[in-house]
């Protein structure tokens, strides 16, 4: 802001101070005319200098323009007008401004300009004054000359740091590439030593199984084999789960959440003042681990849709077992996919019904009857 409107406010003060009190001494400069008029003109240059660098060729106009109806201002004001040093500053250095702020047409277009207004200022209504303006031709020339010359380099910058930021990214996306593909290639080897692992792990206890009948003695050694390879398998799957974890996934070491944490999770989110009622009737026993999990994540999820996309003030979460299944059930009062709710094609959507698919269970996920937002996932299971 201070470098838009600062040079325009100190030559408005200082002009208009040199009209109204007296030129100031030294500064090398006359006045003569009405003194509203000369404070009219120089109110037209200040003007410009202000919409310098968003209407440059605006601006040009209302700081030379004077100059170009050189004569009709005389007219009003007699001969000399406002001859001050911070006028002919100014336009110098609304050249320079329009010169760094434009290109292309309206590069020329300002060049015209300020070669016109020269023109009909110096040649039409003073002929014969060629000379006279030579000293204010060679200032313009230069200012002109200087401001294309930051503005080829400022252009070039610009180019240069585009062109940095480009490559930066290309080159992280090959890096991101080569890792992927390489992790890819890795989790395959790891997919097989696990495979073959389990594979023998079959066999060798199949091994003990039938000496257990005949030499118990003799099971010994197979069910040995068969604790090592699963270590060994255990050990390499550990490998795998943390090589493809990433950035910003929950702590290696801490437990798996489950639906004996849904108080701590549903205490949370009522701490953000959204009003949960619970309706659980689930027994642990007998799930297994990856449904407990699934069905814990796919509640996290759905109430955190909620909190983030509904706008709801009031979620039902429902949660039954019934030995063969467990089913989570959402419902909330909010906006709904219509206005801005959670929408089915979302990552979170996708996310659990994934994890739906994995159990080869059901999910729905859509606008309730009335209003709100309704997810609903059933996953089956073979009691342990």
């Amino acid at each position: 802001m201070a470098a838009e409107f600062g040079p325009a406010v100190a030559f408005t003060l200082l002009s208009q101070y040199e009209i109204w009190a007296g030129p100031i001494p030294h500064m090398g400069g006359s006045l003569s005319g009405p003194k509203p008029v000369l404070s009219a003109v120089v109110a037209l240059i200040s003007v410009g200098l202000a919409l310098r660098l968003r209407h440059p060729l605006l601006a040009l106009v209302l700081a030379m323009g004077p100059f170009g109806v050189h004569g009709i201002v005389d007219h009003f004001i007699g001969k000399g007008g406002p001859n001050l040093f911070e006028v002919f500053l100014s336009q110098v250095f609304i050249v320079y401004s329009t010169a760094a702020n434009t290109s292309g047409r309206r590069a020329y277009a300002g060049a015209a300009t300020v070669v016109a207004l020269q023109l009909l200022g110096y040649g039409l209504t003073l002929p014969g004054s060629f000379d006279q303006a030579s000293g204010e031709w060679v200032f313009y020339a230069i200012a002109w000359a200087l401001g294309k010359t930051l503005r080829r380099r400022s252009l070039r910058a610009d180019r240069l740091q585009a062109r940095t930021a480009e490559l930066e990214a290309k080159q992280q996306e090959q890096i991101q590439a080569a890792i992927a593909d390489e992790r890819a290639r890795i989790a395959r080897e790891l997919h097989d030593i696990v495979a073959h692992s389990v594979s023998l792990m079959v066999l060798q206890a199949g091994a003990a199984r039938q000496a257990l009948d005949r030499q118990p003695e003799k099971a010994r050694i197979p069910l040995l084999s068969v604790e090592a390879t699963g270590r060994s398998a255990m050990s390499e799957l550990r490998r795998l789960v943390a090589m493809l974890r990433q950035p910003g996934d929950e702590d290696q070491l801490a437990p798996q959440p489950s639906l004996r944490h849904l108080n701590i999770l549903v205490d949370k989110l009522r701490e953000t003042g959204l009003r949960i009622d619970v309706d659980e009737s689930c027994r642990q026993d007998g799930i297994p681990p990856g449904v407990d999990l699934s069905a814990y994540r796919i509640a996290q999820e759905a109430l955190t849709n909620v909190l983030k996309h509904a706008g709801a003030a009031h979620v039902a979460l429902k949660v039954r077992c019934d030995g063969a299944a467990v089913e989570v059930t959402v419902e909330d009062d909010g906006r709904g996919p219509s206005a801005g709710g959670p929408a089915t094609g979302g990552h979170g959507i996708i996310g659990m019904r994934e994890r739906v698919n994995l159990f080869g269970g059901h999910f729905e996920a859509g606008a309730r009857v009335g209003g709100g937002f309704r997810v609903f996932a059933h996953l089956p299971y073979e009691p342990t």
